[in-house]
């Protein structure tokens, strides 16, 4: 009688492994959300990953943001940003605070975009998170805070063109005053200037890669998260508050 294999107290490692759900790459995740995002998704929901996205949004961001500090008139800006303030201030009072400002913004500038980035993601993943307990379409599954924040970051690599695109204008051109999307080619307020600054702002938030971002939000939160149709719009609704409220406080 031939002698039969010794099974580990653990299982059977080898069918263990090879069950489990290969590791996505980076660079599988970016080519995925551009050519694929659906079947991405699906295998992010299997086994999520979110921090190598996050890391190079941040870090891209990061890079753009600094970019536009160096080239920026900050004087003239921070002049521009108090003059529309509600706030009254003497001339000695918006003086102080327009060199203050200037001074300060080469450090919190960049600093500021990127741990607020970073809370938001996480803010975000949580009420995706919830979003997505609420509105699952299996009941048998419960998605986890990760598949949150796969939502809240994996769909950022949507924008990696903006932020290079947005680096290479701010590292070649004369900026002047102008906000960090005033300066990118892929959005309409690059083309259009008028006169609203709600108007204005509107046009700024018409990007082509920032549009494209808020419908791989809808397929992450669709396949990653396993939502229904209407808990995945919930999802890029959340996602538009900021850009709504930008909008709505143009001044």
């Amino acid at each position: 009688m031939p002698e039969q294999p010794k099974q580990s107290i653990y299982g059977n490692a080898e069918a263990n492994a090879a069950a489990a759900p290969k590791p996505i790459g980076l660079v599988e995740q970016i080519q995925g959300v551009f050519s694929e995002p659906v079947k991405l998704f699906g295998r992010l929901s299997e086994r999520p990953q979110w921090m190598g996205a996050l890391l190079l949004h941040a870090a891209l961001m990061l890079v753009f943001t600094i970019a536009w500090v160096i080239g920026l008139d900050t004087i003239g800006f921070m002049a521009a940003q108090i003059e529309n303030s509600p706030r009254q201030m003497s001339s000695d009072q918006m003086q102080q605070a327009i060199e203050m400002g200037a001074k300060a913004m080469p450090v919190f500038a960049p600093l500021g975009g990127l741990f607020g980035a970073l809370f938001f993601t996480f803010l975000l993943g949580a009420i995706y998170w919830v979003l997505g307990l609420a509105s699952r379409e299996d009941q048998q599954w419960r998605p986890t805070y990760q598949h949150g924040l796969v939502v809240a970051s994996v769909p950022a690599l949507a924008t990696i063109p903006y932020s290079l695109l947005g680096t290479l204008m701010a590292s070649i051109g004369d900026i002047g005053i102008l906000r960090p999307d005033q300066i990118v080619p892929s959005s309409l307020g690059y083309w259009v200037e008028p006169e609203s600054p709600k108007l204005a702002m509107l046009c700024c938030s018409l990007d082509v890669f920032q549009l494209f971002q808020y419908v791989v939000i809808f397929l992450a939160a669709k396949h990653a998260m396993r939502s229904k149709h209407w808990g995945a719009a919930l999802c890029v609704a959340v996602a538009l508050v900021s850009p709504i409220w930008r909008i709505v406080t143009a001044r």
